[in-house]
């Protein structure tokens, strides 16, 4: 990489046709809009502008794990992840929901098996990536290193079990939608939060009433969309695993799990 490489990015993309201005203030637009463009008003660009490139297919999945070789360590971290069909600029709140019921929260269904009943990590958890195009599910689970194999393959039964007839109960729901209703009066206290919506409203293609009608959309949801949502999003079976552990103590734990192992060297 060089220089002229570096200028090149940054002339492609740090340009006035590509930059947004948010602002959350307590002055009105007629004393803001004369200030910034008094600083950015004859800001130009030169030459042809970047473009993203969102047609570009996605590599087909291949499920395996790859096994990175951390010598004498005392736990392993389990990393799982599949990119998604869905895009973030999708209806995606009953996916979103789903996630939570599963492994986005303490109470979650993968956290308290491992952690609460097994006793094989301090906290586990799954979610979505909510990115402009296509999103990924990732899990994350740090485990103590005799349990690594066991811990996967009860991860994926957790899955099994919600995709195929375990899914979510009325109990989960009601408290999956009383979190999310009764944290948004908390959720806009500074500047910066309120910033964090304009934006991530604006990336996701979001009306700017959107958290004006969360709760309304919330309480319409029920089991039945959270588990159609999941079971026709996420398959575990597409996932690619990293695990980085002790290989010689990890690796024979993995023979039963039918996954192919790729070993390779901690950097």
């Amino acid at each position: 990489m060089t220089r002229d490489d570096l200028a090149e990015f940054h002339r492609a993309w740090f340009r006035p046709e590509k930059a947004k201005l948010f602002v959350v203030s307590d002055l009105p637009l007629a004393t803001l809009q004369p200030l910034l463009e008094a600083r950015f008003g004859t800001w130009n660009g030169t030459g042809p502008a970047g473009a993203k490139r969102f047609d570009i297919p996605t590599p087909a999945p291949r499920p395996r794990i790859v096994l990175v070789d951390r010598k004498d360590s005392p736990q392993s971290l389990i990393r799982a992840a599949v990119v998604l069909a869905v895009k973030g600029t999708d209806d995606t709140l009953a996916l979103e929901s789903a996630a939570e019921v599963v492994g986005g929260s303490f109470l979650s269904r993968i956290n308290m098996d491992l952690r609460e009943e097994k006793g094989w990590s301090y906290g586990v958890r799954a979610g979505l990536k909510q990115v402009r195009d296509r999103m990924t599910y990732t899990i994350s689970a740090p485990v103590q290193a005799d349990k690594t194999g066991a811990a996967i393959a009860a991860l994926l039964a957790d899955y099994q079990a919600f995709l195929t007839g375990k899914g979510v109960t009325a109990e989960e729901l009601e408290r999956n939608r009383s979190g999310m209703i009764r944290t948004l009066p908390g959720a806009f206290e500074t500047a910066g939060a309120v910033m964090g919506a304009m934006q991530e409203n604006d990336r996701l293609g979001r009306p700017d009433d959107y958290y004006q009608q969360l709760p309304t959309r919330v309480r319409a949801l029920d089991p039945e969309r959270l588990d159609a949502a999941m079971r026709g999003t996420v398959d575990p079976a597409r996932l690619t695993w990293v695990v980085v552990g002790d290989a010689a103590s990890v690796q024979p734990q993995l023979e039963s799990l039918a996954l192919p192992v790729e070993v390779v060297a901690a950097p």
